[in-house]
């Protein structure tokens, strides 16, 4: 059985939760996180629902640290609550994860090759059963794409801006939070349509410098600069 097919069967195990709440109108408010100072920075007091941006230096500079944030406070909301986290090159700390304060019973890891990422984003999207979605969008440095030698002349990488409204358009029903994980660093030709994207840098080992650069209102900030190390809270279902 292909992998495409392997992902699609082990979704829809979690179809029946995303056809629940698209029809219960699930609509929560922002995301809040439990980390110091990090809400009152947002426009919306919290992540807000559809794509977010956490765009740091070579995908690193804490913006795996506020994922897990994210995807901690996603599983808090109830005791069924499901996060899902996209790495193609496996470079998710399980220790790292657990220490984080998330539930590993209750986040869904998928490792596709690289070049099917955008494919298999929309897909997890489409489920409508996750709370939050994280996708490591860009390598961080050292780490190995893993591809198919036979599919690799087949298949093209989406656009980033036509995987940005493909995405949007997934989690619509489900009212999910879906945060990229991109490379400040990289050249890019235009602004993405994202909800909103945060540039993250960590100017000294205990600090996080967080800077609003596009809200979907149209509403950027200064950066600001609070402490690195985020407030863990109790999550329902963790032992």
């Amino acid at each position: 059985m292909s992998q495409a097919h392997d992902i699609e069967n082990l979704l829809a195990r979690f179809g029946s939760t995303g056809v629940r709440r698209a029809i219960e109108g699930y609509a929560p408010a922002a995301l809040s996180l439990s980390w110091p100072g990090l809400n009152d920075v947002l426009p919306d007091g919290g992540l807000p629902r559809g794509v977010v941006e956490l765009a740091a230096p070579h995908a690193l500079g804490g913006s795996t640290s506020l994922a897990l944030a994210a995807v901690r406070a996603g599983q808090a909301r109830t005791r069924t609550a499901w996060c899902a986290w996209v790495d193609p090159e496996g470079t998710l700390h399980a220790p790292g994860v657990v220490a984080a304060g998330v539930d590993l019973a209750r986040m869904l890891v998928i490792r596709p090759p690289r070049i099917e990422l955008g494919r298999v984003a929309v897909k997890v999207a489409l489920a409508g059963a996750f709370e939050v979605i994280v996708v490591d969008f860009d390598a961080v440095p050292g780490a190995v794409a893993r591809f198919d030698p036979v599919e690799r002349g087949r298949k093209r990488a989406w656009a980033p801006e036509l995987l940005v409204r493909k995405l949007a358009l997934a989690v619509e029903p489900s009212a999910a939070t879906v945060l990229l994980l991109t490379d400040s660093t990289l050249p890019r030709a235009a602004a993405w349509p994202v909800a909103l994207r945060l540039d993250l840098t960590r100017p000294e080992k205990n600090e996080l410098a967080i800077r609003v650069a596009k809200d979907r209102r149209g509403r950027v900030g200064v950066a600001k600069t609070l402490p690195f190390r985020p407030l863990l809270v109790p999550v329902f279902g963790a032992g």
